[in-house]
């Protein structure tokens, strides 16, 4: 039988950077952070006992009691930064990253049928909400040290939780947004609980500190926006590729 429920998606950043044997550990990390950060917000055994928790490798899905959205929606995203700024530095002394992006919705859902249980439209709208590139381009735009999580809330979600005053946050931290993904293309509400900006490209290579920068194949680092300041030599714009100069002005 179909029932309002409370829908979670998470998924990790980068995920497949890190070496293959790491991936399990990353992933069980992925689990154990959430599950904290759950039972900081109040709801841990709910969450425990949810009859839908789907592993995604990478992240998870969950399908929690519709009452447990308002601990959803307030405090646990930033039970979760916390969580993940706490976990950093070991991680970071396994050389491992893990930044966090998460959707919430609220619908339809038979968590109970046996033979296909979570199967609506409802976890296929979450699922896209989480894939949405305004939620994506916050991780990517944001300072790595800092931001290690950002929410994309549905348009139901906000509009009952976050605007109907059943949360604690107020409608001035979110920016309104549209996610098109495929055919999904509705407005939905980005939350950053601890927001920055990425460093600029001169103070730190790559995805912020501590983070190398890409390389192609075969090739050395990509320094990108070349600039030779000097009066005496030749002057020149572009980028430099494994020691090569493509150039984009005159010499």
């Amino acid at each position: 039988m179909e029932t309002f429920r409370a829908l979670l998606a998470v998924d990790a950043r980068e995920f497949s950077r890190h070496r293959d044997v790491q991936l399990p550990e990353l992933n069980t990390e992925i689990w154990r952070i959430v599950e904290d950060a759950c039972e900081r917000g109040g709801i841990g055994p709910v969450f425990a006992a949810a009859p839908f928790r789907q592993d995604t490798g990478d992240g998870l899905l969950a399908i929690l009691p519709l009452e447990a959205m308002a601990a959803l929606a307030d405090s646990f995203p930033r039970h979760l930064q916390n969580v993940l700024d706490e976990s950093a530095p070991d991680l970071r002394t396994r050389e491992m990253r893990l930044r966090l992006r998460a959707a919430l919705h609220v619908g339809l859902v038979d968590d109970r049928r046996p033979r296909s249980p979570g199967v609506s439209t409802a976890v296929v709208d979450v699922c896209r909400l989480l894939d949405a590139r305004p939620l994506r381009d916050a991780l990517t735009t944001s300072d790595p040290d800092v931001t290690y999580t950002a929410f994309l809330y549905s348009a139901e979600v906000f509009a009952n939780y976050v605007r109907g005053g059943r949360t604690g946050l107020r409608e001035s931290q979110f920016a309104e947004v549209g996610a098109k993904v495929k055919q999904f293309d509705r407005p939905a509400y980005l939350y950053v609980p601890k927001p920055s900006r990425r460093p600029d490209p001169g103070d730190s290579p790559g995805d912020g500190p501590g983070e190398p920068a890409p390389t192609r194949p075969g090739a050395g680092p990509v320094v990108e926006n070349v600039r030779n300041r000097s009066k005496n030599s030749q002057v020149f714009m572009g980028n430099m590729t494994g020691g090569s100069i493509e150039m984009n002005g005159r010499s």
